[in-house]
């Protein structure tokens, strides 16, 4: 018995030997860092933000602004997305509303204005918001520069107690070196669009990235990152805490 049983474990012994050893576990990869190419065409001071504060009927205001440059930005979408962030809920009870506008300087009516309540939303309204040209059948033509603001409404009789944030948006052709890379890297989009100067595209890539996975922290770091590079640090310090 004794010799059956030695056997036994020498026998185990070499097929365990034999076996082969586990893969090593995949390094999670390191995502390129993201870095801002500012047009060489820009020129500062076309950034507004919202100033918040205490208004005529009392009521506190948060402050708030569009996310992006303090320079006219570029997207290559008909219909791109704006992002804008606010730092902090309405007060209980309020009802102010939100109301985006998109201006063509060269037409008399806004070829966008829409409002909507604050206080049914999460948080009442603090932290980033996004509104998609597409849902309202808006369309950039290129080469004009439009501003676009967001303005937190707490009177809708006294529009002269608003707080507003505006920016300005461009739409560009893409260069042909932009279209090649976008074609060989679907995974990191925002990367090739900021080397090309493409602000909207990249802030939007980078967003749907958040949006598929919010709780990738490496994620939204980046997106701090992004937004610091710009001077929005208020709201790089909010994703920073998310």
């Amino acid at each position: 018995m004794k010799t059956i049983a030695l056997i036994a474990i020498l026998t185990t012994a070499a097929i365990a030997q034999d076996a082969p050893a586990p893969a090593p576990a995949e390094a999670k990869p390191k995502r390129t860092l993201l870095k801002y190419t500012v047009p060489a065409s820009a020129t500062t001071g076309t950034r507004t933000d919202g100033d918040g504060g205490s208004r005529a009927d009392k009521e506190l205001l948060p402050k708030h602004s569009v996310l992006a440059p303090n320079h006219t930005a570029f997207t290559t979408q008909t219909q791109p997305t704006l992002y804008w962030y606010q730092d902090g809920p309405i007060q209980k009870n309020s009802v102010a509303t939100v109301e985006v506008a998109l201006i063509d300087p060269k037409k008399p009516k806004p070829l966008l204005k829409t409002a909507f309540a604050i206080a049914g939303e999460k948080d009442r309204g603090a932290g980033i918001h996004s509104l998609k040209l597409a849902r309202y059948k808006v369309t950039l033509e290129p080469g004009i520069e439009y501003k676009w603001s967001v303005a937190l409404v707490p009177n809708a009789k006294d529009r002269s107690q608003d707080s507003v944030a505006s920016g300005l948006i461009k739409r560009i052709e893409p260069v042909a070196n932009l279209t090649a890379e976008l074609a060989k890297n679907d995974t990191n989009k925002a990367a090739a669009y900021l080397a090309n100067s493409v602000w909207y595209d990249a802030l939007a890539a980078l967003s749907d990235q958040i949006a598929a996975a919010p709780k990738d922290a490496d994620l939204r770091a980046a997106r701090a990152n992004l937004l610091e590079q710009v001077g929005l640090k208020s709201a790089a310090v909010f994703e920073r805490k998310k």
